[in-house]
């Protein structure tokens, strides 16, 4: 399967979710379309989940479908575990410390172990899912969590659809990854400083 076709299979199943659950009453469609906004909403999610697929796109092979599934499995695992009614310490410290990391992998020169970077991403998704677990709406706790699975996703294949335009294009003497790598450092130190 290649690229393009993938990536259109993946905007559709993104849709599913809000159309599986149109006729199934208002809160249900008010999770979903919450859930789906939400990875947009905030910027550590947004940058996070970005550089997921960029960092995949970059490791290619199987890494380039491993990853994003590890953060999205741990994020449904993470927003599950809030329905326990059990809490997590230091979850806001944690997806802001992983927008941080993830900045760094995009600027390290030398391409990462795929089983670390699978295993970094299962960890940062399972804090981003608490997150928006613990964000959503009491009403529709499920819709929420479709909402946000497609949410993320689209935000992983925009990264992987990022490095491949770069990658085509070509690199200067500061290649466009690193680049963007110290933006998403950046924005991650600023937020630590407004949390």
């Amino acid at each position: 399967m290649n690229f393009k076709t993938l990536t259109a299979l993946a905007i559709i199943t993104a849709s599913l979710p809000g159309q599986a659950l149109a006729h199934s009453g208002n809160d249900h469609v008010h999770g979903v379309a919450s859930g789906l906004l939400h990875p947009f909403s905030g910027v550590d999610h947004l940058l996070a989940m970005i550089a997921v697929g960029l960092i995949a796109g970059r490791l290619g092979g199987s890494a380039l479908f491993r990853l994003p599934l590890a953060f999205v499995s741990a994020m449904v695992a993470g927003a599950a575990y809030v329905l326990t009614g059990v809490t997590v310490p230091l979850v806001e410290a944690a997806v802001i410390t992983s927008v941080i990391l993830l900045g760094a992998a995009l600027i390290a020169n030398a391409n990462i172990p795929a089983t670390l970077a699978i295993t970094g991403a299962a960890t940062f998704g399972f804090f981003h899912g608490f997150a928006h677990g613990t964000e959503g709406p009491a009403a529709a706790p499920l819709g929420h969590i479709l909402g946000f699975i497609g949410g993320t996703v689209i935000l992983h294949i925009t990264g992987m659809t990022v490095w491949h335009a770069l990658a085509r294009r070509g690199t200067g003497p500061m290649p466009a990854h690193r680049i963007i790598g110290t933006g998403i450092i950046g924005a991650g130190i600023g937020l630590a400083f407004i949390a």
